[in-house]
């Protein structure tokens, strides 16, 4: 038997000869297990950095906002309920009969058409309760009917949760100002005064709210901690301002730094969020609050004094008695009396009509206060490079990849979020009882304000929750399937999609393996096929001289295990100087936009486009080696069975 030192000698040999055919062989398998070299690298590279970036904000956990269940249809059948028609019917004759008799007594005027109904009679002579009742009627009588149901019972969703893995329940309060009251952005610190009743100089003179929709929501140190600036960005709960959460393009608003173009580099972005960031920590702002009367007061001024420009120096004119003007635009105060000249008798009627008023519900003095909010925390931004910025909330198209990897890796916004707290040192919360206020509508069934986010340990937990536990509005306003009691989406980020797409990247790893070995076990065939076909003289002497089958068969083996070897070693080669060199060209950007796109500017994250996964390269290697073998096992039978002097006599 031949020993293992001439099996090498002669696998070297045959190394050696036909050397473009082996260099040709080695180089073109070596750039396709390269590639799948430089794939593991890259993706693994690709999506540690990420991991490493989610790891500290919303982006790397796996919340689901939960709502309580409803058919948009209830609002109808609610509204045209007989029994509720005919209960406001009987209120709303028992308020016109109390107002009657009240301003009889008071010795004023009132007539029941200022009263409108709370119902309506539509075109087909049905009737319905209306949408809006100024007396207050409907919103008692769906208060009596909805308010003993439960919204959504946290006992109840904490047990259901908890089969899913759910590891923690969070809230958020939303509230609104008043109803009928205002709260507006004093843009440059003045307020605009304008008459409201006129649309054109409405839109005009329309500013954007640094609240957006008007509303302010308290939340958990759980769910917004890792978006407060440090050290709450100087902020003290002296009572003399709100601590307030504001997204990136909002506080970029405010500080009057236009919005950049669509062509910005990522640099251009990330040096822009830099300078949010070192600006933000010093940033307020503040707002005009206004109730009903106060608005009422204002409109009025504004009415009075173009009547009066209007009139003047007309002899016949007559002003009016109680004239108001506007108070300082930069100091958020009510309407100032500049003239008085009622009879006793006139003042006497304004005074029982404010006793009449507040005998049935209104407000009569008018108030307003000056809000200051202190910017304490940066979120990112409801609106993107991608976004409109002239109308908040309408997204555009995504223009490029960069875009789209943008949109992937950004965090949702959070909106305008006061942390629970820090709201809760507030030494004067009831200063500010006007714009904390919620008041339900009662429309699908029984509301509050609370706002229900439940976390899971994983994506895949996290849509099982959805998908057996949630219902999803359908067209005709059902919420199917029905019978269940939730309403569910994943929140605040693209966590589950980001898994998923490792996830997939991997699968596709693997099938870009397979297609490489079937490519490389073809070119290897051949290869070693044809190394076999040049070689049966030498194998036929071999066995003339003696030499027996395993020993031929022992020589080819280590011939395509050396060649592998060969393969092996310049397909990592050449993935690692791959990977490295796009590392070299794209981290740095890629670094930028996760920067940008997470709200993180440490300079101790970066996106690395190298990543050793040892037990995936180690799978690519036997996989390499593999390959080799397996392209050597059906010319070398072939080769074993053929008879040596029919070769020889061939040759």
């Amino acid at each position: 038997m031949i020993k293992l030192g001439d099996v090498v000698l002669l696998s070297l040999t045959k190394l050696h000869t036909r050397k473009i055919r082996t260099i040709i062989t080695i180089l073109l398998t070596s750039i396709l297990f390269g590639v799948l070299v430089m794939g593991s690298l890259v993706t693994n590279g690709v999506f540690r950095g990420v991991d490493s970036f989610k790891r500290n904000g919303l982006t790397g956990r796996y919340i689901v906002s939960v709502a309580k269940a409803f058919d948009s249809n209830a609002g109808t059948t609610t509204s045209k309920d007989p029994i509720l028609i005919a209960e406001a019917k009987k209120r709303y004759q028992q308020l016109v009969k109390a107002k009657t008799v009240e301003a009889k007594r008071l010795g004023i005027d009132y007539l029941q058409e200022s009263d409108d109904p709370p119902y309506s009679r539509l075109d087909d002579n049905s009737e319905m309760l209306k949408p809006s009742d100024s007396n207050g009627i409907i919103h008692r009588l769906l208060k009596e009917k909805f308010s003993g149901q439960p919204v959504i019972d946290e006992a109840t969703l904490r047990k259901r949760a908890s089969k899913y893995h759910s590891i923690g329940i969070y809230k958020e309060l939303y509230y609104t100002p008043v109803t009928g009251s205002s709260l507006l952005h004093l843009k440059d610190g003045r307020e605009a005064f304008y008459d409201i009743s006129k649309d054109a100089v409405k839109n005009a003179n329309d500013i954007r709210s640094p609240l957006g929709d008007g509303r302010l929501i308290t939340a958990p140190d759980s769910l917004v901690s890792s978006f407060i600036l440090p050290h709450n960005a100087g902020w003290q709960p002296d009572g003399q301002s709100l601590p307030i959460i504001l997204s990136r393009d909002v506080v970029e608003h405010l500080l009057g730094l236009g919005k950049l173009p669509d062509s910005a580099s990522t640099k251009e972005r990330l040096d822009r969020l830099r300078l949010i960031y070192d600006k933000a920590k010093d940033l307020t702002f503040q707002m005009c609050y206004r109730n009903d009367v106060s608005q009422a007061q204002i409109q009025q001024a504004i009415r009075q004094r173009r009547e009066i420009n209007a009139n003047k120096g007309k002899k016949d004119y007559q002003m009016p008695s109680l004239v108001y003007a506007l108070p300082d635009a930069t100091k958020c105060q009510n309407a100032i009396t500049i003239r008085d000249t009622r009879t006793a008798e006139e003042k006497k009627q304004d005074a029982n009509q404010k006793i009449f008023d507040v005998r049935f519900g209104k407000n009569t003095e008018p108030i307003s206060a000056m809000v200051t909010f202190k910017v304490v925390g940066v979120s990112p931004a409801m609106n993107d490079s991608v976004t409109d910025l002239s109308q908040p909330g309408k997204k555009e198209r995504s223009r490029s990849f960069k875009d789209i990897v943008n949109d992937l890796l950004r965090v949702d916004s959070i909106g305008q979020v006061i942390p629970q707290s820090l709201y809760d040192w507030l030494p004067n919360k009831y200063a500010y009882a006007g714009i904390f206020s919620y008041t339900p509508t009662y429309t699908f069934g029984n509301e509050d304000n609370v706002l229900y986010f439940v976390e899971f340990a994983t994506a895949k937990d996290a849509q099982k929750f959805i998908d057996e536990q949630s219902c999803r509005t359908q067209y005709d306003g059902t919420c199917k399937p029905s019978g269940r009691l939730y309403m569910a989406d994943l929140v605040f980020s693209n966590s589950s999609a980001i898994d998923d797409i490792q996830k997939q990247a991997r699968i596709w790893l693997h099938y870009a393996m397979l297609a490489v070995v079937v490519l490389a076990v073809v070119i290897m065939w051949i290869t070693v096929g044809r190394t076999i076909v040049d070689g049966r003289h030498e194998t036929a002497v071999f066995r003339a001289i003696g030499f027996k089958r395993i020993d031929i068969a022992s020589v080819y083996i280590v011939y395509t295990i050396l060649l592998s070897l060969f393969i092996t070693l310049c397909a990592f080669g050449l993935g690692i100087i791959g990977a490295h060199l796009l590392d070299g060209q794209l981290s740095p950007g890629l670094t930028a936009q996760a920067q940008y796109g997470f709200n993180e500017l440490s300079s101790a994250k970066r996106i690395s486009l190298v990543g050793y996964d040892w037990h995936q390269l180690g799978l690519i290697a036997i996989i390499c080696l593999a390959t080799g073998l397996l392209s050597v096992v059906l010319p070398l039978i072939r080769n074993v069975r053929r008879s040596p002097i029919r070769d020889m006599r061939e040759e």
